[in-house]
């Protein structure tokens, strides 16, 4: 009797749970270092030190620098959309869902500050476009058209271009999380203070509510 045939899978790519790990701690890694030195100032050298791998091993998982630059793009849009799209599927009236969905937002990224500089990175850089970044853009738009639409209709908001807001949303969060250590020169403290970041969250949350006419 012939032993059963062996299982294939494509050569060098690492499988399993210790595979799993690896990758996400390129990932982990890779926020990181693009963070600090963006997409043209990081070599993959770089990234492979920092994960503590072979520059070899790295390519096992991700064909390009450039590649691996898409997916931590990818893997923070996920997260953030998953953040949004929960908040918005609570079923409140808008006015507490937007502030809801505001809020998280603003508290993610304080746990995260990598993502945050990775946002100023990406936008000083002005990276060529993609495929995969239009889609992304894409999903945004949609995501932001298909809420405010209805709400418009009914006259609960006033009419916003979602582009702007879109992004006036972004850079409220974005600069005031970044700009912590302005808040440590002018106040004596910065974000890591919960009764400051409770401050500096209800405010942002009031301008965006606010340019929404929901304040």
């Amino acid at each position: 009797m012939k032993p059963p045939p062996r299982r294939t899978r494509r050569p060098g790519r690492p499988a399993g749970s210790s595979g799993d790990r690896t990758r996400e701690r390129l990932l982990v890694a890779a926020v990181e270092t693009f963070a600090r030195t963006g997409l043209a100032g990081t070599s993959v050298r770089d990234i492979a030190r920092r994960a503590r791998i072979r520059v070899s091993t790295l390519y096992h998982y991700f064909p390009s620098k450039e590649a691996l630059y898409h997916a931590v793009q990818d893997r923070v849009h996920q997260q953030v959309r998953e953040l949004v799209v929960t908040a918005l599927g609570r079923g409140r009236d808008f006015k507490e869902t937007a502030g809801t969905a505001i809020r998280q937002l603003f508290d993610f990224f304080l746990r995260n500050p990598a993502y945050v500089r990775l946002g100023y990175r990406t936008a000083l850089e002005g990276r060529p476009g993609t495929l995969a970044d239009e889609r992304i853009a894409e999903r945004w738009l949609g995501l932001l058209e298909g809420t405010l639409g209805p709400s418009q209709v009914r006259g609960e908001v006033r009419p916003v271009d979602p582009v702007l807001l879109m992004l006036t949303i972004d850079a409220l969060v974005h600069w005031h999380i970044i700009a912590d250590g302005l808040y440590e020169r002018l106040l004596g403290k910065g974000l890591d203070d919960p009764e400051l970041a409770h401050q500096v969250r209800e405010h942002v949350t009031a301008v965006a509510l606010r340019t929404l006419g929901l304040d």
